[in-house]
């Protein structure tokens, strides 16, 4: 009764224009928003167009949690979880957290721009930019054109592995229960986040 009760009010705070509901214990059909099938699989090399700052790879980053997330201008998801996803920056030395600009639709953005609308929603970490979503499209549209979102996340593992998919729209603490399911999905992120970082890495002595 209680799942059921909690399902019902998620659903009730649930935001209108939600396409895709994420929050995996709460979903039982197959959803290709949830983006299970990709967890334990290894994290594709990124060819991102550039970087605001110093260029980071997937190869340099092993042995570090790394938290990608794709984010763009005017999306009101991403405005709340800029800021909730920069104060992780702080929580670990092994925790990496990049912001991927990507425009939408595709189209050329100045790094000036990009910066000043990144510290205006709160986020100082590293900026990578997909102008052309060709990464994007390597972790998530390729096959799969029925996904809703472009405004996705990925927790990768000290080795490279997708161990958390966020398929799109916001994530971040809230007591506001019309914000109940981004409170379900922040919570989701922290147990992870917390099992990855206490995982050893695999040339630890």
């Amino acid at each position: 009764m209680l799942l059921i009760a909690l399902g019902a009010a998620l659903a009730l705070a649930a935001p209108a224009d939600w396409s895709g509901a994420h929050p995996h214990e709460l979903t039982p059909a197959f959803d290709p928003d949830l983006g299970t099938e990709l967890i334990g699989q290894p994290a594709p090399a990124w060819t991102f167009d550039r970087w605001i700052g110093q260029p980071l790879s997937l190869e340099r980053l092993r042995g570090k949690v790394v938290l990608l997330r794709w984010w763009t201008e005017g999306c009101h998801f991403c405005e709340t979880t800029l800021p909730a996803i920069e104060g992780l920056r702080s929580t670990s030395n092994d925790l990496v957290v990049i912001g991927v600009f990507h425009p939408k639709p595709p189209h050329p953005v100045g790094d000036r721009h990009i910066r000043s609308v990144a510290k205006r929603l709160g986020f100082s970490g590293p900026i990578a930019v997909d102008t052309q979503w060709s990464t994007l499209r390597r972790y998530w549209l390729d096959g799969s054109p029925e996904r809703n979102w472009t405004s996705v996340s990925f927790l990768i593992d000290r080795q490279g592995i997708i161990r958390w998919v966020h398929g799109g729209g916001e994530y971040h603490p809230s007591d506001d229960p019309r914000h109940a399911r981004c409170a379900v999905q922040w919570a989701d992120l922290e147990r992870t986040l917390a099992t990855v970082l206490a995982e050893r890495p695999a040339n630890a002595p």
